[in-house]
């Protein structure tokens, strides 16, 4: 008996050894709910190899859209709790996405992740196609009524942060547009560019460069004040009182990832947030560079679930 407890023991020795060795090990990836082009995708692409350099291990970008966000976030709520799968969270499918599937949505933004570090926020833009006869917030507002219902707008997605803002600029302003979801903000961008829809919210990364080169022109800023990038675009604010939004995006980890593994993560992101050749380019972009505690993450997204839930019963919203 005594020789077989040596013989068991000694076996589970590589196991033991195994589950103590230093992280990482192995590359690791960082999963975006989008196509390539989004914010999310530009300020991940922008960290992975400050990551790579601060981690030892090669950090790579893997794109899984669709299903409005909910495919990457479900791929990394199953992965295995070990620092190898993260996820690129961001206000749609992390924030406003949940608010408004509920029990739909197939993972719970609350239980599945634990929360790495916030990496950035971002106002959206409203632009329309140049074609569009308006430059500002008013002029906007009474063209649409002259409509009659008959404007659309597009999105990244249904429960996407561009959505979620128009609702809102809806419901406080009594204008009918009929919603066009993309798979993602390059689509919906490139529509707008081509005129086949007339206005979009996005991210100031995103549209402010087309904006600047006349493919678009940009009407108003969904923060609640302008943005140094671009101060000749107002605040929605300044003429819908009450109105604010914006995206922002972090990082989080499967629940149960070991919390050595994410205070590592953590201070690696923080490493690379405060480095000049990634913070000021950001915002140089419109992206206003963020750092931070796990806990502080995490009370964040709680904030943002509990906000998106309250103005979706508010407005009575529902999936489309």
């Amino acid at each position: 008996m005594r020789r077989r407890g040596l013989v068991l023991g000694g076996a589970l020795l590589p196991l033991a050894a195994l589950a103590q060795a230093p992280w990482p090990q192995r590359p690791i990836r960082i999963v975006i709910p989008y196509p390539p082009g989004g914010a999310s995708d530009i300020i991940a692409r922008m960290l992975a190899p400050h990551l790579t350099e601060s981690l030892g291990q090669t950090v790579v970008v893997e794109n899984r859209p669709g299903a409005n966000g909910f495919i990457a976030g479900e791929l990394v709520a199953r992965a295995a709790p070990d620092g190898y799968t993260l996820l690129m969270a961001n206000a749609g499918p992390n924030g406003m996405g949940p608010a408004l599937y509920g029990s739909r949505t197939p993972y719970d933004a609350r239980r599945d992740f634990a929360p790495v570090m916030a990496v950035s926020v971002v106002p959206q833009i409203m632009a329309v196609h140049p074609d569009v006869p308006v430059r500002n917030v008013p002029e906007f507002l009474g063209y649409v009524k002259e409509m009659q219902g008959r404007m659309s707008y597009g999105s990244a997605g249904i429960g996407s942060a561009g959505h979620m803002a128009m609702e809102l600029l809806k419901s406080l302003t009594g204008v009918e547009l009929t919603h066009v979801p993309y798979r993602g903000s390059s689509p919906s961008t490139a529509d707008l560019i081509a005129g086949v829809i007339p206005v979009n919210f996005d991210t100031v990364p995103v549209l402010l460069p087309h904006h600047r080169a006349g493919r678009v022109r940009g009407i108003a800023v969904s923060s609640r004040d302008r943005v140094p990038e671009a101060p000749e675009l107002a605040a929605i604010a300044e003429t819908v009182p009450g109105f604010e939004t914006v995206s922002w995006g972090g990082i989080l980890a499967p629940a149960a990832t070991p919390k050595s593994v994410v205070e590592r993560l953590n201070a690696a992101l923080r490493a690379a947030m405060t480095r000049p050749d990634v913070a000021g380019p950001l915002a140089a972009q419109g992206v206003q560079p963020q750092s931070g505690s796990p806990e502080a993450f995490g009370a964040y997204v709680e904030s943002e679930l509990q906000k998106w839930t309250e103005v979706v019963q508010r407005m009575g919203l529902r999936p489309e």
